[in-house]
C-alpha cells in the first residue's frame, strides 16, 4: 500500500448531515478559534494500528470532515424574498481520532490539519460571496421553480426581486472549499508528516496562521455549528431536497 492511499484513508472521512439523521451527542468536536486539541478528545480504538507507526511514521491519527448543508424556503412564494442558507463546519470525530503514541509534535500536526479543515470551510464560503456579488453586480439572477433553475440577465423595465444564484453556485463553492483542502493536507502529509521533516511543520504553521488571519470574516459561525447539532433548519426552511451540480465540471470532489 503506498503511503497517498494509506493517507487517504486516515485522514478524508467527509463526513455529511445528510447521512446522518442525529448527531451522536459527544462524538464530533465543532472547530472554534479557541478550541485547543487535548489527547483525551482522540477517542478512536487503536487495536491493529501499531504498524502503521512503524511503517509509516504516522503515530496520530485525526479524522476531520467537511460538513455542508443549503437550506432553501419551505414556500414557493417565499424564493422571491428569502435566500436560501448555505451551512459549512469544519468537525472533527472524536471516535475515529486516535494517537498510537502521545507527543506534542503529533499533536501539533492534528491541530493543522484541522485548522486546514476550518480554512476549506473558509475558501467555501468565500467562493460562494464572491461569485454570486459578481452575477448579481452584472445584472444575472435567477428563478427558480418547479421546472429547476432558470438563468436571465436583469430586466431594468421589470425588475423582478429573485433568489437562487447560491443555489446554483453552492457545489461549485463547496468543491472549491473540499480542492483546497485536500490540496494543502496532502502536501502537508508528503512533506512534513511522513517524512517527520519538524522544520518544516513550523513553515506550514506560519502559513495556516495568515490564511486563518486573513479570512476571519468567512469563520465558522455560531449559528453554522448549531444547524449541524440540532440538525434542525430555521423556521420556514427545509434541507434542499438536491444539489445542482458543480458549474466547472469537476463532479464531486472527495475531501
Amino acid at each position: 500500500m503506498t503511503n497517498k492511499i494509506y493517507i487517504f484513508i486516515l485522514f478524508f472521512f467527509g463526513l455529511t448531515v445528510r447521512c446522518a439523521a442525529q448527531i451522536e451527542e459527544g462524538r464530533y468536536e465543532f472547530w472554534r478559534e479557541d478550541t485547543k486539541l487535548t489527547y483525551d478528545m482522540f477517542q478512536g480504538d487503536t487495536a491493529g494500528m501499531s504498524h502503521f507507526n512503524q511503517e509509516y511514521n504516522i503515530k496520530s491519527v485525526i479524522s476531520t470532515g467537511l460538513w455542508d448543508v443549503l437550506d432553501v424556503p419551505k414556500k414557493k412564494r417565499d424564493w422571491k424574498t428569502k435566500p436560501e442558507k448555505p451551512y459549512f463546519c469544519a468537525v472533527m470525530d472524536k471516535t475515529e481520532s486516535f494517537f498510537l503514541e502521545k507527543n506534542d509534535m503529533s499533536l501539533k500536526h492534528a491541530k493543522l490539519l484541522w485548522d486546514i479543515c476550518e480554512l476549506s470551510t473558509r475558501v467555501a464560503r468565500k467562493s460562494l460571496a464572491s461569485i454570486v456579488h459578481q452575477m448579481d453586480s452584472i445584472g444575472y439572477h435567477t428563478q427558480i421553480s418547479s421546472k429547476g433553475i432558470n438563468v436571465y440577465e436583469h430586466d431594468t423595465l421589470n425588475r423582478i426581486k429573485s433568489t437562487g444564484l447560491i443555489s446554483l453556485f453552492y457545489m461549485t463553492a463547496l468543491n472549491d472549499g473540499r480542492e483546497f483542502g485536500k490540496g494543502l493536507t496532502g502536501a502537508f502529509m508528503h512533506e512534513v508528516v511522513v517524512p517527520k521533516n519538524d522544520s518544516l511543520y513550523y513553515e506550514y504553521r506560519k502559513k495556516i496562521d495568515k490564511l486563518l488571519d486573513e479570512t476571519k470574516e468567512f469563520a465558522t459561525t455560531e449559528e453554522e455549528i448549531r444547524r449541524f447539532m440540532t440538525n434542525i433548519p430555521l423556521q420556514g426552511y427545509k434541507m434542499a431536497p438536491q444539489l445542482l451540480g458543480d458549474q466547472k465540471n469537476r463532479g464531486e470532489i472527495r475531501y
